[in-house]
């Protein structure tokens, strides 16, 4: 398709198109609309999936790959894909689109992310993400993720991101609803449908909750911060984040929106969830593509209408404050768990360091690294900071070995029986040794169960079977 401008056009007019057809070439004119929401995904090695067949409305994954073997779902999981369409629908209980196609895009050669579309989403994982699937599971909410954003983002959109046309700035003040809420859901939505199993589901939940628990940067910057200033956080550089924040209203905005749930199930003694709020505000009636707009009153008073309660308190103080506050882990906590630390590794954590070849000893002395040695953040108040270490630096030996990722373990796990830990590290031209004071061993996050009922346990049983 080639588009041809008109030196007087505007956005949010139609634009000629010219078709070519052989060698007949055929003009026409078409919206903006049709051109912006119409992605494409092409391949040599192609497959397509039907998701829900004898259904109304149609739903398919279509899989381009580098080689056919990567084409090769089992059939197991497939089927856990059609489950996401069917927990979808019935925690929605209405679609908005006429058919639904999954773009999936299975590379090494590809960046890996997704892009939300009303009646598409653009997915890319790694080659082996089917042959491997056990291997991936850090992507594994990445479809559900992406399928939710035509529910929330797409049909129900903030009325700051429902912009007339490219010239109207946007307002990214409810990303914690667009993009927090879609994570959240995503993530139950993948236990739901057997994608990850309930347990790894809370494995990864405890990850981020410690993660942004030890966030130095909310200290000073609130999360409303990180919404507004969200188109420089997604392009932000790794190091320092910390102490800076990044794109928290994903993560962060998940543990909101796992308290609002086990606060309604608590108000409701069990009678009322989150699930009941989505049925209302993103379902019915049944359509093709369209947007509603909303804003942070219709939201609090969707919500108070499922279960009364200080909706606009409750968002505005956790949004907003700064200071030494812990992250809001209040959902955990009424969900029947709280956050602690142990010193065996997660299965969750060992994945994600397979997917991302980082290494974290960060809740023990508080660096993160690559596999070289290098530094990417340091966590201020931890025994590597006091010492001077910070980003950019790079550790060549730990007591006197050569770096590896698994050495640095072991003798960070030594210091709990009395080892000592000395790491030689060069910075720019100049190498320094630098002797750590720590005697603690290896923390890991967990998240390990209270007496009280588990709430988080109900929120991930699925609504279909």
């Amino acid at each position: 398709m080639h588009l041809r401008l008109p030196r007087d056009w505007k956005f949010g007019t139609a634009l000629p198109v010219a078709a070519t057809n052989g060698n007949s070439i055929e003009f026409k004119t078409v919206s903006l609309t049709t051109l912006v929401d119409s992605p494409v995904l092409a391949g040599s090695h192609f497959r397509r999936i039907e998701l829900s067949p004898g259904a109304t409305p149609t739903h398919y994954l279509e899989i381009a790959a580098d080689s056919d073997e990567a084409l090769n779902a089992p059939p197991r999981l497939v089927e856990k894909y059609r489950r996401v369409v069917r927990e979808a629908r019935a925690l929605f209980g209405a679609t908005h689109y006429r058919e639904y196609h999954f773009l999936l895009a299975l590379s090494d050669q590809l960046p890996h992310f997704g892009v939300e579309h009303h009646e598409s989403s653009e997915d890319r994982a790694r080659e082996d993400y089917f042959t491997d699937f056990t291997a991936n599971l850090t992507d594994a909410t990445l479809i559900p993720h992406e399928f939710i954003h035509s529910w929330n983002g797409k049909y129900r959109r903030p009325d700051g991101l429902a912009t007339r046309n490219f010239e109207e700035p946007m307002r990214g003040d409810l990303l914690w609803v667009y993009e927090g809420l879609t994570h959240y859901l995503g993530w139950v939505l993948a236990a739901r449908s057997d994608l990850v199993t309930a347990d790894l589901n809370r494995q990864f939940l405890a990850l981020a909750a410690a993660n942004l628990d030890n966030r130095a940067g909310r200290e000073w910057r609130s999360l409303a911060d990180t919404a507004i200033s969200a188109q420089r956080l997604y392009e932000a550089r790794r190091d320092w984040e910390s102490m800076r924040r990044g794109v928290d209203f994903y993560d962060e905005g998940l543990l909101i929106w796992l308290e609002v749930d086990t606060t309604i199930r608590k108000q409701s003694q069990g009678n009322k969830s989150l699930d009941d709020f989505c049925h209302v505000f993103f379902g019915a009636p049944d359509g093709p593509p369209q947007v509603k707009p909303y804003t942070f009153e219709s939201l609090t008073e969707a919500l108070n209408n499922i279960a009364a309660y200080d909706w606009k308190a409750f968002f505005e103080t956790r949004l907003n404050r700064i200071g030494t506050d812990r992250a809001p882990l209040g959902g955990i906590e009424t969900g029947g768990y709280h956050l602690t630390y142990v010193d065996q590794m997660s299965e969750a954590q060992r994945t994600s360091e397979e997917v991302r070849p980082d290494i974290s000893v960060a809740y023990s002395i508080g660096l993160r690294l690559n596999r070289d040695g290098l530094i990417i953040d340091i966590l201020p108040e931890m025994p590597a900071s006091r010492v001077g270490l910070g980003p950019g630096m790079k550790v060549v030996t730990v007591n006197g070995q050569e770096y590896f990722g698994e050495l640095l373990r072991e003798e960070v796990r030594k210091t709990k029986t009395g080892g000592s830990l000395e790491l030689t590290v060069r910075n720019g031209r100049s190498i320094s040794n630098y002797k750590l004071n720590y005697h603690e061993g290896e923390k890991y996050p967990v998240l390990q169960r209270n007496s009280q009922a588990t709430l988080i346990d109900d929120i991930l049983k699925p609504l279909t079977r």
